[in-house]
C-alpha cells in the first residue's frame, strides 16, 4: 500500500491509497460514507493479488488528507478521479464504490464513458426517493438520513463531537487499552441487530486498525463526514437513464444498513444493470474474498 497525494487543477490536495500491483488491472475503488483511503483488509487482500488489480483508493474532499469542496456535488467527484486518472496514466479504468460510495461510481460512469470500462455497485445506497423509512433499514441509518434531510445542524453538531472525541484517543495502544476496547466492542456488537454476517466481520475486525480509519476519517473534524452524508441523502442529480457502461451490483439480502428492497429498485432505474443478490450476506461485502473475486472476474470478463 502506497499514500500519496495529487493537487488537483483548482488546488485543492486529493489524497489515495494503493493496493496491489502498480503495473495491474485499474479498479479505483470508493470508499463509504463515512470513510477514507485506509480501507479494511486490503493490504492483505488475496482476491487482489490473484486477479493482478491496481486498487487505487480516493479520498473524498473532507476526509484524511484530501482538501475540503464545502459546494461540491456528486457529480464534481467524476472530474477529481478524472484528473487522478490523468495523473496516474490512466487511459481506461474500472470503477466500484461501497455503500455510500455507490453513486460515486455512477457519477464517473455517466462522466466518462470512454474511459470507465465497468460501474460495480457493492452493497450501495439507493437515490433518496427510493430509500425506505421502514424497520427494514437500522435505526441508526435511519436517524441519519432523517437528520440529514430535515435537522442537518444537528446532524453536523453530532459529527463535530464524534471528530473531538476520536482527537482525544491516544494514538498508541497499551495491552489494557486493548482489553478495555474489546470489551467494548463485545457490548457494542450485543447492543447492535446485526445480520450474522456482518457480526461476524466486527469481531474480528482489529481495534488499532479500526481506530486508524476513524482517526483518517475525522483528521480535519467532522465536516468532511457531514457534507458527503447530506450528498448522498438528498436527490443526486445523476441522470441514469446515461449510464451506457456495464454496471454491476452485488448486494446481500440480509443488509440492515442498505435493504435489499432498496437494491432491487435502484437496479430497476439502471439501465442493463446486472445483479448478484447473495443470500444471507449483509453490508460487509468487501470483507469477502469470495465476493470480490467474483466481482472482479465478473467486471473484467465483460471487458474482455
Amino acid at each position: 500500500m502506497q499514500d500519496n497525494v495529487i493537487r488537483l487543477k483548482d488546488g485543492r490536495k486529493l489524497g489515495f491509497a494503493e493496493y496491489g500491483k502498480p503495473d495491474g488491472i485499474p479498479l479505483l475503488l470508493f470508499h463509504g460514507t463515512p470513510g477514507c483511503r485506509f480501507m479494511t483488509r486490503l493490504e492483505t487482500a488475496s482476491w487482489i493479488k490473484e486477479n493482478d488489480a491496481r486498487v487505487i483508493v480516493p479520498e473524498r474532499p473532507g476526509y484524511g488528507i484530501s482538501d475540503p469542496a464545502p459546494r461540491r456535488t456528486i457529480m464534481d467527484w467524476a472530474t477529481d478521479v478524472e484528473e487522478l486518472a490523468d495523473h496516474l496514466g490512466l487511459a481506461w479504468y474500472h470503477v466500484a464504490g461501497g455503500s455510500g460510495g455507490g453513486p460515486y461510481a455512477i457519477a464517473c460512469a455517466i462522466h466518462a464513458p470512454e474511459r470507465v470500462l465497468s460501474a460495480t455497485l457493492l452493497c450501495s445506497g439507493g437515490p433518496p426517493e427510493i430509500m425506505p423509512s421502514s424497520k427494514e433499514m437500522n435505526s441508526g441509518n435511519r436517524v441519519a438520513f432523517f437528520l440529514a434531510n430535515y435537522a442537518p445542524l444537528i446532524l453536523r453538531v453530532l459529527f463535530a463531537i464524534n471528530a473531538k472525541s476520536i482527537k482525544k484517543q491516544r494514538p498508541e495502544l497499551g495491552s489494557k487499552d486493548s482489553e478495555k476496547l474489546e470489551r467494548l466492542k463485545s457490548k457494542r456488537l450485543a447492543r447492535l441487530r446485526l445480520p450474522e454476517w456482518d457480526r461476524r466481520v466486527f469481531e474480528a475486525q482489529d481495534p488499532e486498525h479500526a481506530r486508524m480509519q476513524a482517526r483518517e476519517i475525522f483528521r480535519q473534524g467532522g465536516d468532511g463526514a457531514y457534507r458527503d452524508l447530506l450528498l448522498v441523502s438528498r436527490p443526486w442529480h445523476l441522470d441514469l437513464k446515461r449510464l451506457t457502461v456495464p454496471v454491476f451490483m452485488w448486494h446481500g439480502t440480509a443488509d440492515t444498513n442498505v435493504p435489499i428492497s432498496t437494491a432491487r429498485a435502484f437496479s430497476g432505474l439502471i439501465p442493463g444493470c446486472e445483479t448478484h443478490f447473495i443470500p444471507d450476506a449483509g453490508h460487509q461485502l468487501l470483507a469477502s474474498e469470495e465476493v470480490c473475486s467474483q466481482m472482479v472476474a465478473r467486471m473484467l470478463s465483460a471487458t474482455a
